[in-house]
């Protein structure tokens, strides 16, 4: 049960300033060892909490899945070798691996090649079905989807579902040199770039309906610049690539690459597993989440929490399980709306009391150490450049949308654990202005309950 002391500080007269007038803001302090309020201020208001939804995900998936839960992908084979070939599919089943690199695909050549075979009579069936269909949650603008942050969410994934466009200025007023890595013809690259004098000037983007790639306007002379770039349907994408490593080392394959439900065809056909990829513990794939703030990684752990607990690799089902573990933190869910578990979302809805809620039941909970040092510090990912005289007494996640900018975490201070939500929504000055504020509310926190303790 929650004690209500409100304390009178110079947070106030920091929050009454003429950049915030217009703009809708909520606070909330708790002392965790008192079980006491700090400081409140709109606390209970809904807001949009863009990334600080990832302190949600990867606290149901650490209570939920645990520190050690591990992802599979594995790749089998029907049918006979005979004269090194292969008279029947190779299978891939996918499991929602977001971190399936590059290299991996690499060992599942390397297991093909060893079974002996030089040549595949039949099909590279891809079996994604772990999670359902829907690549995309509600509430993603159609504007930024092929942003590397904003990929596409599938079973099977492969380079985080992106695609490095390189970009290098030649000679002066001639054509940029561009390419794809990983090389692959699964994308098509429409360059007009020119090498410039001056800054650069650089337009890309990629079709909404088509893996095609546009680069156009200039580049610098002698200036290299990466961008990535998210692909369409990133199952194919996986399955194709595939194939070219294949081809590329020296593996004939006559099919195609087709994707199948899997569980009635599936079922019925004798396959035999080559080769298993399993990933990194769920622990090092929440981290990166949390760290550098990777919507790809927080959608495949909302999809696997739907899969693992509902049977059904959904964003709805894995919400349901978000809310179910809300429930047990002491949220009325009925004033939490929510669509996705990375906050990319302009639709999600919640309060700073209910992250601070969040906050603290890990606090009192056994995962505690670990979901702590699973939060940014100052100078780390996304707080690298923020915060630097906090170092040792703050972990937080931030959270920015256009006209957004959230921050809740842990104090540390004077032997004693707090924690704080702060949400600032619909401003209009820069967002610098609304970060430099959040830090001067951090220090002025810091020195009263410096004092106090």
């Amino acid at each position: 049960m929650l004690l209500f002391l409100l304390s009178s500080l110079v947070v106030d007269s920091i929050l009454y300033q003429p950049e915030l007038q217009h703009a809708q803001i909520g606070l909330i302090v708790l002392d965790l060892d008192k079980d006491s309020v700090v400081y409140a201020y709109n606390h209970d208001k809904l807001l949009v909490p863009a990334s600080n939804v990832k302190i949600l995900t990867s606290a149901a998936a650490l209570v939920f899945l645990g520190p050690d839960f591990r992802y599979k992908t594995r790749i089998a084979v029907t049918g006979r070798v005979r004269n090194r070939r292969l008279r029947g599919n190779i299978l891939v089943f996918g499991h929602g691996d977001p971190e399936f690199s590059l290299a991996d695909i690499d060992s599942f050549v390397s297991a093909v090649k060893n079974r002996g075979i030089s040549e595949i009579d039949g099909d590279i069936v891809l079996i994604d079905d772990y999670f359902t269909e829907e690549r995309l949650p509600i509430g993603w603008s159609w504007h930024y989807l092929d942003a590397r942050y904003a990929a596409e969410i599938s079973a099977l994934s492969v380079n985080r579902n992106t695609v490095n466009v390189v970009m290098e200025g030649t000679a002066l007023g001639e054509k940029a040199r561009v390419v794809l890595e990983p090389e692959t013809g699964y994308i098509t690259l429409v360059n007009k770039m020119v090498t410039k004098i001056g800054d650069d000037s650089i337009i890309i983007y990629r079709r909404p309906d088509a893996n095609v790639i546009y680069v156009d306007g200039g580049i610098g002379y002698g200036r290299a610049r990466n961008i990535e770039v998210a692909v369409k349907d990133p199952t194919m994408y996986f399955g194709e690539f595939f194939r070219e490593k294949l081809r590329a080392s020296g593996v004939r394959v006559t099919g195609k690459c087709t994707r199948s439900s899997g569980d009635t065809q599936i079922a019925a056909t004798t396959y035999a597993i080559i080769d298993s990829v399993v990933s990194v513990p769920m622990f090092d794939i929440i981290k990166e989440l949390n760290t550098e703030s990777v919507n790809l990684f927080a959608e495949a752990v909302l999809k696997t929490l739907g899969a693992h607990f509902r049977r059904q690799g959904s964003f709805r089902a894995g919400v349901s399980i978000l809310k179910e573990f809300m429930r047990r933190c002491g949220v009325d869910t009925n004033f939490v709306v929510l669509h996705d578990g990375s906050g990319l979302s302009r639709y999600n809805l919640m309060s700073p009391y209910t992250l601070a809620l969040i906050l603290r039941r890990m606090y009192h909970s056994r995962y505690f150490a670990d979901f702590y040092s699973l939060l940014p510090g100052p100078g780390e990912g996304t707080m690298e450049h923020r915060f630097k005289e906090m170092t040792g007494s703050l972990r937080a996640k931030t959270g920015t949308l256009d006209a957004i900018s959230c921050l809740s975490g842990y104090l540390h201070i004077g032997g004693r654990y707090y924690c704080f939500s702060m949400m600032f929504n619909n401003f209009a000055c820069p967002r610098k202005q609304i970060e430099d504020i959040q830090e001067n509310l951090l220090k002025a926190l810091k020195a009263y309950l410096e004092k106090e303790a």
